[in-house]
């Protein structure tokens, strides 16, 4: 079961059952999920998308540890692998983002579609860097076929880059700075995929 997490999202669906040959009871997720603390945050995508009411099935699948990646392939910061986005509970997060994230860009989660959008979560994990002056990153990679393609998406943002949801001199807790990190990368991945959709639906 922690090898691969495959999950067809709808918002039922999230916490209802998993596709791909694999099924978990239904549960309720406490309001904080995985995170105890201050409440994950699910931040909009940066520019407004159009999707055009296009319908996916989108399978979310979790390949961290088969791959054990030690960073993206967009960064030269490894992974620690000691935050608490390592658990295996992790893709629940994901795949709300996903679906969140296709809704406001005006596209339809749809199980019975034909048009399949599989996303795998390849790394992610965020980091506090430096002393005395620290920078935190939010790093994360994703590969996600579609009609026969495959494309990585990879991100490193800091907290001083443009689209970071909180400053470099923002008074707020490591934990929470990590974790406010560690969800921009997430939004980051998933609208540079949607982007890519929304100016070639062929992928």
């Amino acid at each position: 079961m922690n090898k691969k997490l495959a999950f067809t999202f709808t918002l039922a669906l999230i916490t209802q059952s998993v596709f791909s040959q694999m099924y978990f009871p239904p549960r309720t997720m406490p309001e904080h999920g995985f995170l105890p603390g201050k409440k994950f945050q699910y931040y909009s995508t940066i520019n407004k998308h159009d999707l055009k009411q296009a319908r996916f099935r989108v399978e979310v699948y979790d390949d961290r540890a088969k791959l054990g990646l030690s960073k993206t392939e967009c960064s030269d910061i490894n992974f620690t692998n000691t935050s608490e986005f390592e658990a295996p509970e992790c893709i629940y997060k994901l795949g709300k983002y996903v679906d969140t994230l296709f809704k406001q860009s005006n596209a339809i989660n749809d199980i019975n579609s034909n048009d399949t959008l599989q996303i795998r979560l390849q790394g992610i994990d965020a980091r506090l860097i430096g002393f005395g002056y620290s920078r935190v990153h939010g790093l994360c990679q994703i590969e996600v076929k579609y009609h026969n393609q495959k494309k990585v998406y990879c991100i490193d943002i800091t907290d001083a880059d443009k689209n970071s949801p909180v400053g470099p001199t923002a008074f707020v807790t490591r934990k929470t700075a990590t974790r406010i990190m560690a969800s921009a990368a997430m939004r980051e991945v998933i609208e540079k995929l949607i982007t890519d959709l929304e100016n070639c639906p062929t992928f």
